[in-house]
């Protein structure tokens, strides 16, 4: 199990992000879907906008041809029919469609922002502001980003590096090669232990340790820092996305 004394401390952050006019006009939402978890994606091609909730998730796109909308299921797939009675889902979609309009006109910018302020929060500043090219009304937002698990650089022999694997729990393979930086000699695998939520690793047979240049103890260390920092702890740059979607819902 990673040392959480090894953890750098939790830092606030401050990013001060162009969200457009609010509050965001729209019906209000039902009681039942107080709390959406909230995503979205900048495409060339339009965006795609996620509102989920523990029993299913409301999908859309957003394109030249119009905005387009689907449901996903409790595990994830697709599907025209909605998991929520009728009444519930003609008040989600009311809300939902001056959200989605109002997210994808911003998304593109939002975006960059979001990308640029999680730069700034890896050097270590704790506040960012846009740079809009005009006078705008801007909105202050404050979250919290997670510290990550302290780690050496890789000082065995060779070159790492991992790939995602098929298999429950979202597996990856630690690969290594003695001669040349692409990694294909698989060393031990990580995955999410389902029961605590941390990493959980387990070395390969047969491994040759001592051309790896580690003992076999301290790969898997290695390893479960990795995971942790890379798979595990939230991504700022989602983080800072999310949390001005957030204001924009009125949830923030």
């Amino acid at each position: 199990m990673s040392d959480p004394s090894l953890r750098l401390p939790n830092t606030q952050f401050c990013a001060v992000l162009n969200l457009g006019v609010l509050p965001l006009v729209a019906p209000p939402l039902p009681t039942r879907f107080a709390l959406p978890v909230l995503d979205a994606q900048w495409l060339e091609d339009g965006a795609a906008i996620y509102i989920g909730f523990e029993e299913g998730e409301l999908h859309f796109d957003v394109s030249e041809r119009g905005i387009e909308h689907h449901f996903h299921n409790v595990d994830g797939v697709d599907s025209d029919i909605s998991p929520w009675p009728s009444a519930d889902t003609e008040a989600l979609l009311a809300w939902a469609g001056p959200f989605v309009r109002h997210v994808s006109e911003l998304l593109e910018e939002l975006t960059m922002d979001a990308a640029e302020a999680a730069e700034w929060s890896a050097l270590g500043l704790t506040v960012y502001a846009t740079s809009p090219p005009e006078p705008t009304q801007l909105e202050v937002v404050d979250l919290e980003l997670e510290g990550e698990q302290m780690m050496l650089p890789w000082l065995g022999a060779g070159h790492v590096g991992h790939d995602h694997i098929d298999g429950p729990n979202h597996p990856i393979a630690l690969l290594w090669n003695a001669q040349h930086e692409e990694p294909d000699l698989p060393l031990a695998t990580a995955w999410t232990d389902p029961a605590s939520g941390q990493p959980a690793v387990l070395a390969r047979p047969q491994v040759d340790w001592d051309a790896v240049g580690l003992p076999e103890a301290e790969v898997l260390e290695w390893l479960e820092g990795l995971y942790l920092n890379h798979h595990l702890l939230a991504d700022p740059e989602e983080l800072i996305l999310r949390a001005g979607l957030e204001r924009i819902a009125g949830i923030r």
